[in-house]
């Protein structure tokens, strides 16, 4: 995966599993070194190394990794196993393989036309 999951996102999914399973998810992180702002270092490390792993992963796929998320908290790897599950494709535009014959043929004469007007002005 490619680039950093942006802050916002991991602090979502970070607070989604604080949510779901408490104490027995962000304790796995905690080392209890304070950091000047208040945040535990371990948390904060774990929150920049997932945002890492997760980098280029759509919101589609993470929001439907977070819907059917596991009885127990999971590690980065079974999150990541979870997030390859839960992929979600992304929309793509394919043009012309749903024009009929009539449509293709009308958009050839339209492009035609507008080309001769080019070569008028040129």
């Amino acid at each position: 995966m490619s680039s950093k999951l942006p802050d916002g996102w991991i602090q979502r999914i970070f607070a989604t599993m604080q949510g779901n399973y408490g104490t027995r998810f962000m304790n796995q992180w905690k080392t209890g070194q304070t950091l000047p702002d208040g945040s535990d270092a371990g948390v904060v490390n774990a929150m920049n190394h997932w945002a890492d792993k997760m980098g280029g992963t759509s919101a589609a796929t993470i929001k439907r990794a977070l819907e059917n998320l596991p009885e127990e908290p999971p590690s980065l790897p079974q999150w990541i196993n979870l997030l390859r599950r839960s992929y979600v494709e992304p929309p793509i535009l394919r043009l012309g393989n749903e024009l009929t014959a009539e449509q293709r043929a009308k958009n050839k004469a339209r492009i035609a036309e507008l080309i001769a007007k080019l070569k008028e002005k040129a």
